[in-house]
């Protein structure tokens, strides 16, 4: 049997497009275009979405990494340029009845960022110039004449004491601080008063006698109840002075305040604004006018305005893009205001906005791949939507730390949301949280890929010219964009497709222009596209290839030969966003059992059989039953549980070759999965997985037997390396296309599969004797 002649011919290893299906010698020659690749359907949704007069719509824009969601974003944006629903400024000024509930107050645009400025004039002027301003004329004229008029009755009062005294040599002592005033009988010794306390001492120096002292105090406490009734008029004297003194600072406070504030409740009319302005001259009245401030708060600080957002002075929609999916990124926090010792302490000027307010009136763009990680930020945003209103509380972890726990008045928010992520992050939502459906039942949906004809190409084409032009790289030659296309459609991984993952597509033409620079060339030419694609990969492939080579140096892995109860498979591995096919080793074991079974274990962990394996082998061999039998399945090598699809074939082969007793060609490896028909089904990455197996036979060294089975179906997704068409071109390498079982299994064994007819299938076909051997395992009885 020569099977080099059903392998596919060299030149059909590459799909090229048609000469006529590229239009134009360079990327030059194409128009440039807005948004990505063929998403006419996700653009149609986001256009509802930013433009609808039903209010806002909140949006899933649903595409991989790279898929070009954020071009599309900036496209739509761009063209669309939606006006503001609603143009508001917020701030927070500080609540004097309740400092735990800051006060929030909405101007029209513009306005915070002129009453904070005039808030900050007003908190200067009772700092600064307020002390000065009572400690001048005619404020301080007043208060002295008034003082002096307490001096005047209290001399009144008390003068016809100190002459009652005086006549028994006696005097008054008067000592006074403020209004308390305190009155003291001395005796007087040569015309100077000695007190009570001072006559005692020279009573001590014999220079009176204990007689006299006894006298004197007899005579002292006679006055004792006059002394204490006049203290009490001198003391209200005084205090009445006192008082009258605050009232004319008040009074002169109050009238320079209101000249002050006057203009402020004048000019802003907001609701919040008269009432806080009368609370800060309250407060000053209170506080600030005959009293010690060294413990009060700077002026500035609590008289002062805290803006958490001011609206644009044009008409437009913020577009917010949250650089963070944090609850304080995202709704806003309480930032400590200074700290006393090892706490913290809050203050309405620690208040910080996040991107839902700073959208408001807008839309917010926020990463659904990131939310999805964050449960509580995820229930406060759908909390927020539902409510149309946001509380800013403190970061978490932080309430400890803080004296005053603030809980600022909710600030309203009219806002739309446009998550971005893939499906995983949107079935992530889905399950967080009921209302997700309902909150954002516009789906944009990015598809991974568009048709890959006339129209598909110069999309592409023109994707090509635009990034050239956006970021002033080099124009693509024909070839370039030949080659380009032919990635494109790679990338796809699916028959008549190409990719509309214009990351991947923009990486690659940002080395290729690197590239053609360093050959000092004004074009980007084929060479240099398929240069920049195999130097990422190489760059992302390096670790998977040491991993190859060890194996196949430790003789884990063998490409040459035949060996029963064994085939090579081709696994998958990522790295760095690129794939990479990695040879395994797939062996089997037959053992007697009480029921059939087929078990398949990866690196040792037990993995569910699939369960159309043994209807399937019942049908392949015309059998009513498989006779009791353990198949035991063991594939070496890294796999995922998610890869065992794409070695479904190579299962059915070797199990038919062993019960064949049938050995396998070892420089082969089936890169195919299975339908219930028998049918070879398509597997992901089949360029990957046959470059894959490629290299690690060229490691061991080409033969003119080493070769791949891809399914037929698979044929026109071909876009391989130039280095496979030369090892097919030289006979060392062959890609093998098969539709059926019966063809893969030919070629790995070398025998005919077998075909059924009335009289069974050949004796010496692998499936007749896999049937026969079976057989003879069933008892007489059966």
């Amino acid at each position: 049997m020569n099977n080099r002649r059903r392998a596919i011919p060299p030149e059909q290893l590459r799909w090229r497009p048609a000469d006529d299906q590229l239009s134009g010698n360079s990327s030059s020659d194409f128009a440039v275009i807005r948004g990505t690749l063929g998403q006419n359907n996700a653009h149609e949704t986001l256009e509802y979405a930013l433009s609808s007069s039903g209010g806002k719509q909140h949006v899933f824009l649903r595409g991989n990494r790279g898929s070009g969601r954020n071009r599309l974003l900036d496209a739509v944006f761009a063209r669309l340029k939606p006006r503001a629903r609603s143009r508001r400024d917020f701030c927070f000024v500080h609540n004097f009845t309740n400092p735990s509930q800051p006060r929030l107050i909405e101007f029209a645009p513009g306005q915070a960022r002129q009453f904070q400025r005039q808030m900050h004039r007003v908190a200067l002027f009772v700092r600064e110039r307020l002390p000065e301003v009572l400690s001048n004329d005619p404020v301080r004229g007043r208060r002295e004449a008034r003082l002096e008029a307490a001096e005047r009755e209290t001399r009144i009062l008390l003068k016809p004491l100190e002459e009652e005294l005086e006549a028994e040599k006696l005097a008054l002592i008067r000592s006074q601080a403020g209004p308390n005033a305190r009155l003291q009988i001395a005796v007087s010794i040569m015309n100077k008063p000695v007190t009570l306390d001072e006559f005692q001492n020279m009573v001590a120096r014999k220079q009176a006698t204990q007689a006299d002292l006894d006298r004197l105090e007899e005579r002292i406490a006679s006055y004792s109840e006059k002394i204490s009734g006049l203290s009490q008029q001198v003391r209200r004297i005084w205090q009445q002075a006192q008082n009258h003194i605050e009232q004319i600072e008040a009074t002169e406070t109050a009238r320079l305040m209101a000249e002050i504030t006057n203009p402020v409740t004048e000019r802003f009319r907001a609701a919040g604004v008269e009432s806080f302005v009368r609370e800060v001259i309250d407060d000053v009245l209170e506080k600030r006018i005959g009293h010690d401030t060294s413990h009060l708060a700077d002026p500035a600080m609590i008289y002062g305005v805290n803006i958490i957002n001011a609206a644009a002075e044009n008409d437009s929609a913020p577009v917010i893009k949250a650089t963070t999916t944090s609850t304080a990124g995202l709704f806003g926090t309480i930032d400590p205001a200074w700290r006393q010792g090892n706490r913290a302490v809050s203050s309405f000027h620690g208040i910080r906005s996040g991107a839902l307010i700073q959208a408001d009136g807008g839309f917010v763009i926020i990463d659904a791949e990131d939310l999805a990680e964050d449960p509580a930020a995820v229930r406060q945003l759908f909390r927020v939507l539902r409510t149309g209103t946001l509380a800013i509380s403190t970061r978490s972890g932080e309430s400890a730390l803080t004296i005053q726990s603030l809980r600022p008045q909710p600030v309203p928010v009219d806002v739309g949301v446009i998550l971005v992520g893939d499906e995983f992050a949107w079935e992530q939502l889905a399950a967080l949280s009921s209302e997700f459906f309902h909150q954002f039942h516009l789906l944009a949906e990015l598809k991974p890929s568009i048709d890959r004809d006339e129209q598909g190409i110069r999309r592409t084409c023109q994707f090509v010219a635009t990034l050239a032009q956006e970021e002033n790289l080099s124009p693509l030659s024909r070839g370039g964009l030949e080659a380009i296309v032919e990635l494109s459609a790679r990338l796809s991984d699916q028959p008549q497709r190409l990719t509309a993952q214009t990351g991947r597509l923009a990486n690659i033409i940002r080395e290729a222009h690197f590239v053609s620079a360093e050959d000092e060339l004004s074009e980007i030419g084929r060479e240099h596209v398929e240069t920049a694609f195999t130097r990422i990969r190489q760059r992302a492939g390096m670790a998977t290839a040491l991993q190859t080579s060890r194996r196949l140096e430790n003789g884990s892995l063998r490409l040459g030969g035949r060996n029963h109860g064994q085939i090579n498979v081709v696994t998958v591995n990522r790295q760095a966003g690129e794939a990479f096919g990695r040879p395994a080793r797939l062996s089997l074991a037959l053992a007697a059992s009480r029921q059939p079974l087929i078990s398949l274990s990866l690196d040792g962990q037990p993995q569910p059989p699939e369960n159309f394996m043994l209807p399937l082998l019942t049908e392949i061999l015309h059998l009513e039953q498989i006779p009791d039998v353990h198949i035991g399945l063991s594939l070496e090598g890294c796999i995922t549980a998610g890869d065992t699809d794409a070695t479904l074939a190579s299962q059915i082969c070797l199990i038919l070759a062993a019960l064949a007793d049938v050995s396998i060609r070892q420089e082969l490896a089936i890169l195919a999965g299975i339908n219930a028909r028998g049918q070879l089904t398509s597997t992901r990455c089949i360029n990957e997985r046959i470059e894959g197996f490629f290299d690690a036979c060229r490691h061991t060294g080409l033969g003119s037997r080493h070769g791949v089975i891809i399914p037929a179906i698979d044929r026109e997704r071909l876009v391989l390396d130039k280095s496979i068409a030369r090892a097919c071109t030289m006979d060392q390498f062959h890609i093998y296309p098969a539709a059926a079982l019966p063809a893969a299994l030919e070629l790995l064994t070398g025998k005919p599969a077998g075909t059924w007819t009335e009289a069974g299938f050949a004796e010496d076909s692998v499936l007749g004797l896999a049937r026969s051997r079976l057989l003879a395992r069933q008892s007489p009885t059966d």
